[in-house]
């Protein structure tokens, strides 16, 4: 009779061989190679096609980059029109987008892996990291003839987690009398291209009011900014190096930048603006006091966590491919299932980000907003240079749009029609 010792070590080492000899399931993003697999027509690249042919007729854009995805394989990435409309240069998949607010999901997921690694905690004082921000003030009056206001002391202090859920009362939404005070004191509403850092500025915001006290309210502004100064003290690096070994690195976003390398500058979209009568007209680099050009001139010194970084689509959708695959990317755990799941989960209770919900970077679609076919649990984020993107558990598809128009009177618009076209084409419509 054979031992059991030795029929338990066999059947593990059966096992073992057959694991070995199994396919590994991708959790990548490749090619799709089977559109029926996906359960989509062929066809759904002339519907398409259409729609952005047609934005480019009217002059919603000069130019689109579209990248669509379904259980990680890609069903339609194109481009259209042009980087340079001036000089007739054709925009292209990998060409480099200014993504704003975009930026706000990848510093949150920087933040979280912090806190697995305990050097960073959801319940810290803000004061803890930036001593300037003790004691923090809410706005009780503003004159807008000359920017002066008065304040009043906060009912308490800001945390990490106010600043992960944008509830720290912290402004910067543009022509609101925060973001006139922001300017008038130096701060960056949106990335700069000033010698300046992060650090710095942050130290200034503290001296100024809040909109309101600490998580009584939802407020899309410049929290990110200044978790992004926390995250270089908590993590003893600079805000780009902290992000590029923890989120950009890991996913192969190598063309993922704060500031674009020399090599890469001509990759850079021009920016348009859509005018009063119709037209699209190209952007002035210095418009409402910003510099457009800051991704490739200027100092290279402001690390905005708020608006700062460029993309592309395809290097885009590599991270929201790891939010839909909780946290893991080619078969990699690049942050956890648990960090994941909270950015992915309401987190300001029964406050409201428009009619929805938000996480930790993420606003959250609800039942009360569901617009263009979408479902409840929709995850998106929309940039103010007309950037976007949404990923779609229960349909378990991604999608990002990027132009460079702002402002832009038919952004939306735009988004809502590719939206509503691509989850016709997903439902078999």
């Amino acid at each position: 009779m054979i031992p059991k010792s030795i029929i338990n070590a066999l059947f593990l080492a059966i096992v073992i061989g057959l694991n070995s000899c199994s396919p590994q399931i991708n959790t990548g993003l490749t090619v799709a190679t089977n559109f029926k697999n996906l359960g989509i027509n062929e066809k759904i690249s002339d519907r398409l096609d259409s729609l952005f042919a047609t934005a480019l007729v009217n002059q919603w854009t000069a130019g689109a980059t579209i990248l669509v995805a379904k259980n990680g394989k890609i069903f339609y990435n194109k481009g259209f029109g042009f980087r340079d409309r001036e000089t007739k240069a054709l925009l292209r998949i990998t060409d480099e987008f200014r993504i704003a607010s975009l930026t706000k999901p990848i510093i949150s997921l920087t933040a979280l892996a912090l806190i697995e690694k305990g050097k960073l905690s959801l319940d810290d004082k803000v004061y803890k990291y930036i001593p300037e921000f003790a004691n923090p003030k809410t706005l009780l009056s503003y004159s807008p003839k000359d920017t002066t206001y008065t304040s009043i002391p906060a009912n308490t202090e800001i945390t990490v987690r106010h600043l992960l859920t944008q509830t720290s009362g912290i402004g910067g939404v543009l022509d609101s009398p925060l973001a006139l005070i922001y300017q008038k004191n130096k701060i960056p509403v949106l990335a700069s291209a000033d010698k300046i850092t992060l650090a710095d500025k942050m130290k200034q915001l503290a001296n100024l009011p809040l909109a309101f006290n600490p998580n009584s309210a939802f407020y899309d502004g410049l929290s990110s900014d200044v978790l992004g100064a926390i995250i270089e003290k908590a993590s003893g690096l600079t805000l780009d190096s902290a992000v590029s070994k923890t989120i950009l690195r890991p996913l192969g976003m190598q063309d993922t930048h704060f500031f674009l390398p020399l090599l890469k500058a001509n990759r850079l979209a021009v920016m348009y603006t859509e005018t009063q009568n119709e037209r699209l007209e190209r952007t002035p680099l210095n418009q409402q006091k910003l510099n457009l050009n800051y991704p490739i001139s200027g100092a290279k010194s402001y690390l905005s966590a708020s608006s700062g970084l460029v993309s592309t689509t395809q290097d885009y959708a590599k991270f929201l491919q790891m939010i839909l695959n909780k946290g893991m990317f080619n078969n990699k755990q690049i942050v956890s299932v648990q960090s994941v799941e909270q950015a992915t989960q309401n987190q300001i209770g029964n406050l409201l980000a428009g009619n929805n919900q938000y996480g930790f970077g993420f606003t959250i679609a609800t039942n009360a907003d569901l617009q263009s076919g979408s479902k409840a649990g929709k995850l998106s984020g929309k940039g103010e240079f007309n950037t976007f993107y949404w990923i779609d558990p229960q349909r378990n598809t991604i999608a990002v749009l990027f132009t460079q128009v702002y402002p832009a009177t038919h952004g939306q618009q735009l988004l809502n029609d590719f939206e509503r076209l691509v989850n016709e084409i997903l439902d078999g419509k």
